[in-house]
């Protein structure tokens, strides 16, 4: 089978948790440019109103919906919503995430159950939701962002390393068990991007970075969206269970 343009994701509906700022948005953005109708999703109404809006004004197509992953509650209703107002779901991408600076000493069971809540079985349920929608479509595609903190642990963010290890581990188990139904499940690790969190890197942190980077520079959002359109897009449709790392090269010359 050949497709005339293997990026294109016309009439495709992408849901992107955490997609109101960083590599959400940017992820977001890529969807809608190549076609899909997007759901801008995060915890506060006014932050997902603001971003679909300014889609809207780029021509694109996108609506605001809020769910906070750590409520099954949300994860149910943002399900009922689109099973009624578009027959299914096409595209999840499980962006969301907590991201405790603590050490070991200092993670206590309420961080622990909290980060756990929204960083995994916020994502293992939504995406089982999205299954069941998926297939009311004929199939579909999940990506998990994980990180490369997933292969090289940091100090102050083992909690949050720990968690997006397990996300490669889901990716791989929901890929084999629902690869029948033509729904495939992949990750991406990404590496340092240029979000708020990076600009609050001082200088020295920021040669540290660049300086163990082979292409010697921060990557962008929508660097992150280029490799999940890949994924999701026709050009990846025979790609499941994988790991595709988006770091400029900083996994294999820091460690």
């Amino acid at each position: 089978m050949s497709v005339s343009n293997p990026f294109d994701l016309t009439g495709k509906v992408a849901l992107v948790t955490g997609s109101t700022m960083g590599i959400g948005e940017g992820i977001a953005r890529v969807l809608a440019h190549a076609g899909a109708h997007v759901i801008i999703s995060s915890r506060k109404a006014e932050d997902c109103a603001r971003v679909a809006g300014a889609f809207a004004k780029e021509g694109l197509s996108a609506e605001p919906r809020v769910c906070h992953i750590g409520r099954m509650e949300d994860i149910s209703a943002m399900a009922a919503h689109c099973r009624e107002q578009h027959g299914g779901l096409d595209i999840l991408v499980n962006n969301a995430v907590l991201s405790p600076w603590r050490t070991i000493d200092e993670t206590d069971p309420g961080l622990f159950a909290k980060a756990l809540d929204v960083n995994m079985r916020g994502n293992w349920y939504l995406s089982v939701e999205a299954t069941k929608l998926m297939r009311l479509r004929g199939g579909g595609s999940i990506v998990n962002i994980s990180s490369v903190a997933a292969l090289h642990p940091d100090k102050m963010l083992a909690l949050y390393s720990t968690l997006k290890t397990a996300m490669i581990g889901m990716s791989r188990s929901f890929a084999l068990e629902y690869g029948e139904h033509n729904i495939r499940v992949n990750t991406i690790l990404p590496g340092v991007i240029e979000t708020r969190l990076a600009q609050a890197f001082d200088d020295a942190a920021r040669a540290t970075i660049l300086n163990g980077t082979p292409l010697h520079r921060i990557g962008r959002p929508e660097e992150i969206g280029y490799a999940v359109l890949y994924l999701c897009a026709p050009s990846g449709a025979f790609v499941t269970g994988a790991s595709l790392v988006v770091d400029g090269g900083l996994s294999i010359a820091s460690h």
